[in-house]
């Protein structure tokens, strides 16, 4: 590698996770309301927390893999039971007869059944005119109470 020694290094590791937690907190605290300044007791608790050694995962401690989950050649056969499935209900679907045809034919037994709709007629005159009256009789408020 040929980068610097200190971004290897325990201590550059230790550094930069302070840098990371300082930013945190300084990118937390500008969102906030304004606060006081944290006490020097504090900054160096902090940073003695930081230096101190911790213990890191290894490769041991990877969990083994589950057991219950399905194999590949599992699925690989599920899959071709889904499409040999498939297959069988579209060969049955080309099997059956085609019973959507003469189309025509169907409509025009249809209007044949269906029962013509009544002529249209138009009203009498005096008809109207009575019916407008009325319709004018019933839109005429009542008179108010005095």
């Amino acid at each position: 590698m040929n980068g610097c020694p200190a971004n290897y290094s325990r201590l550059g590791a230790q550094v930069c996770l302070l840098a990371a937690a300082l930013a945190c907190l300084a990118a937390g605290q500008a969102s906030a309301a304004p606060t006081a300044q944290p006490t020097p007791t504090v900054v160096s608790g902090a940073i003695s927390d930081a230096a101190k050694p911790t213990a890191r995962p290894s490769f041991a401690s990877i969990p083994a893999a589950p057991s219950d989950v399905r194999p590949f050649t599992a699925w690989r056969t599920s899959i071709a039971d889904v499409r040999r499935v498939g297959d069988q209900t579209a060969a049955q679907a080309a099997s059956e007869p085609w019973t959507l045809n003469d189309t025509q034919g169907f409509v025009d037994h249809a209007l044949a059944e269906a029962a013509p709709p009544p002529p249209m007629t138009t009203p009498a005159q005096g008809d109207t005119d009575a019916f407008v009256r009325e319709m004018i009789r019933r839109a005429t408020p009542p008179p108010r109470a005095h």
